[in-house]
């Protein structure tokens, strides 16, 4: 059964929940008594209980909790230590269980035959896209100072510079070769194919250079809002359902190549040299090809009515969650004009 989609703009949500739940401080203390070496499975699952309460009154409409479940949810989704991996990705998956009963409930949904169901899927997109988002209007359409489009390009890196990794997660989820190609076609691009230097994550470090922007993020200190961006685009490519991973990853290349296309043309216009600009010029030209071999492999689920349910439900829930994000950037690029 779906409940209501929600998740939490924290700045602005004051949303009383009636539910008890261990303190914030709790889930953590018992999630790191968890992963200490040798730690019983009674510590895990004790653990487990908390982080589910927790993510439970987030969901419901917590900002507190919210907060402090995208934390920890990221904590246990970042690179750590090896030895802990198992249990982290286990914790994860439990979560999302949680995040499962949230999903949005689409009132109005109903099964189409698989070409009108791409034609919705990419009505939806078009619909919801970002390029008609007022901080975007303001970059692209405007004459935005350099303080704005150096916190533009900031969090672009945080989301962008390991989309590859995104990749190798949802190829992993299919047993078929030919299915898992898709992907391994596009991570070789992703790798810079017979040229390692040529990498995409490299590409975009030489555009942070350029605008001085270090290269290492400080995940701890991102807003509750830009964690739960990164965290659903791993929670949807790790999700045992495919939908998820599909629905995420086709929403973002199917808009890939119009919004490198503008960041590109905004550099251009900044006076940017064309070696800093390498990545986004690359981008703004070659996407739609694995926009449309992605599809093909849709398509062979696409005949099944709950695939094409979770698919929306996901397409929904990134774009809902993207709108709070780039909501609360614009925040933040217009108070850096408040004296």
């Amino acid at each position: 059964m779906n409940e209501t989609s929600t998740f939490r703009d924290t700045q602005h949500a004051n949303i009383p929940s009636g539910h008890a739940m261990p303190a914030p401080d709790q889930a953590s203390i018992l999630l790191a008594e968890a992963l200490k070496p040798g730690a019983a499975s009674s510590r895990t699952a004790l653990a487990a209980d908390a982080l589910l309460a927790l993510t439970q009154k987030g969901l419901e409409g917590d900002p507190a909790a919210y907060a402090q479940y995208q934390s920890i949810l990221l904590d246990l989704h970042l690179p750590g230590e090896p030895r802990t991996e198992p249990t982290r990705r286990w914790l994860a998956s439990q979560i999302y269980q949680v995040e499962d009963r949230f999903a949005p409930a689409l009132p109005d949904f109903r099964v189409l035959p698989v070409d009108e169901f791409r034609a919705k899927v990419d009505a939806e997109i078009a619909s919801r896209t970002r390029v008609r988002h007022p901080m975007s209007l303001h970059l692209f359409q405007g004459a935005p100072p350099l303080r704005d489009v150096r916190l533009f390009l900031r969090h672009h890196w945080n989301r962008s510079y390991n989309f590859y990794s995104l990749l190798a997660e949802l190829a992993f989820r299919f047993e078929a070769i030919h299915d898992a190609s898709v992907f391994y076609r596009n991570l070789y691009g992703e790798a810079g194919a017979e040229s390692p230097e040529r990498a995409h994550p490299i590409l975009l470090s030489h555009l942070m250079a350029y605008f001085d922007i270090p290269l290492r993020v400080d995940f701890a200190a991102l807003d509750p809002l830009e964690k739960a961006y990164i965290n659903n685009r791993i929670r949807c490519v790790r999700h045992t359902d495919v939908a998820w991973g599909l629905s995420l990853v086709y929403a973002v290349e199917s808009v890939s190549c119009v919004n490198h296309l503008r960041i590109y043309e905004l550099l251009q216009r900044m006076g940017v040299p064309e070696g800093p600009c390498e990545f986004h010029r690359l981008h703004g030209t070659q996407d739609e090809i694995d926009t449309e071999e992605m599809w093909e492999l849709i398509a062979k689920f696409a005949h099944d009515e709950s695939f094409q349910r979770t698919f929306m439900q996901s397409l929904t829930r990134h774009f809902d969650i993207n709108r709070a994000y780039f909501d609360m950037l614009w925040r933040q690029m217009q108070g850096q004009h408040i004296h």
